[in-house]
Parts: structure tokens; C-alpha cells; sequence
């Protein structure tokens, strides 16, 4: 498979960067915390909050994926002027 190499200006980088220590840090955590959360509540055949959670926390891994993978083929273009 061929690495797509992507363009991005220096604040596209900043805000890819911001938005991928809010998920693994922030969003991620909640997600794990509400996963455990669920667990404890027994059965987890018939809950709807473990089987939503483990979604969502599959939902985020791609994305943290898809940021790393877009960070690491990067290269920092100038902004055009106005």
C-alpha cells in the first residue's frame, strides 16, 4: 500500500495535534472509565452501555489512528496570502 503523503499548514498540524491529546487523553479515559463502569453492572450480553461504549472506544482508536498516520506523512506547507 502506498503512503499518501499529506499537506497541511503549521495550524492544521497545531489543531491535528491538539485534537489527538484531547482523545487519548480526555475522551479516551471517559470512554475506558464508562467500559469498567458497565462491566460491574454483571450481564454484558444485554448491556446496552458496554456494547455502546466498546463502539465508541473503537470510533475513537480509528481516529487516533488516522491522525498518527496523517501526522507521521505530513509536510508543512506556507499558507497563501490574501
Amino acid at each position: 500500500m502506498a503512503i499518501k503523503e499529506t499537506q497541511i499548514t503549521a495550524e492544521g498540524l497545531q489543531k491535528l495535534e491538539e485534537e489527538l491529546a484531547q482523545r487519548k487523553s480526555v475522551i479516551r479515559e471517559e470512554i475506558l472509565e464508562r467500559i469498567k463502569e458497565a462491566r460491574a453492572q454483571g450481564d454484558l450480553s444485554e448491556n446496552a452501555d458496554y456494547h455502546a461504549s466498546k463502539d465508541k472506544l473503537a470510533e475513537i482508536d480509528r481516529r487516533i489512528a488516522e491522525i498518527e498516520e496523517t501526522l507521521r506523512n505530513s509536510t508543512i506547507v506556507q499558507e497563501k496570502s490574501k
